[in-house]
């Protein structure tokens, strides 16, 4: 959980309003030095007038904690420090085993579907042997058809008047409609 400053970003804040902070943060940096260099047995001379001698100071200061500059962190921040990594640990673990059980999910379901996939190639083949089968069937069958010589249709003329029956039947169909929609105006 992240806290919120409800007070103004520092980019809202102009730098006209900075300005007057900075002798109150150059009198706390003063301040601090001055401690840490009473803490490590060093003179506690601290002047405020030239930027030579707050260079001296840094310099000094420095020297005394190590050339890193870090301070040392108290026992509450350890402890923060401490519970964040582990979160983080945690985080990072439980995302990677989403990731994983993503992966996992959609390659069970790739396989799944090269299956299906081959099973309909199969079956398409299947059905056009049989479809041969019976073409072939069928042809045989043609010369020796009584139903075709006792009426004098052939097979064409049978598919021809069933398309004309089904465009008279839209047409009908349409027709209605039309009156419809021009009684309901």
């Amino acid at each position: 959980m992240m806290l919120q400053h409800s007070g103004p970003s520092l980019a809202d804040i102009s730098c006209s309003a900075l300005v007057p902070c900075l002798p109150l943060v150059r009198e706390e940096l003063r301040l601090t030095i001055q401690s840490k260099r009473l803490s490590h047995g060093l003179s506690a001379d601290v002047s405020s007038d030239g930027a030579s001698s707050s260079s001296e100071m840094l310099t000094d200061y420095l020297q005394t904690t190590g050339t890193s500059g870090k301070r040392e962190l108290t026992p509450a921040e350890i402890e923060r420090r401490k519970r964040r990594r582990e979160r983080n640990k945690i985080a990072a673990a439980k995302c990677r085993n989403k990731k994983k059980e993503k992966t996992e999910t959609l390659q069970m379901e790739s396989e799944k579907l090269e299956t299906v996939n081959a099973d309909l190639k199969a079956q398409i083949e299947e059905l056009k042997q049989q479809k041969q089968q019976l073409v072939y069937m069928l042809n045989l069958h043609r010369p020796t058809c009584i139903v075709r010589a006792q009426n004098g249709r052939t097979p064409e003329d049978e598919r021809n008047l069933f398309l004309q029956h089904i465009k008279e039947s839209a047409l009908q169909l349409e027709n209605l409609t039309a009156s419809l929609s021009t009684t309901a105006c």
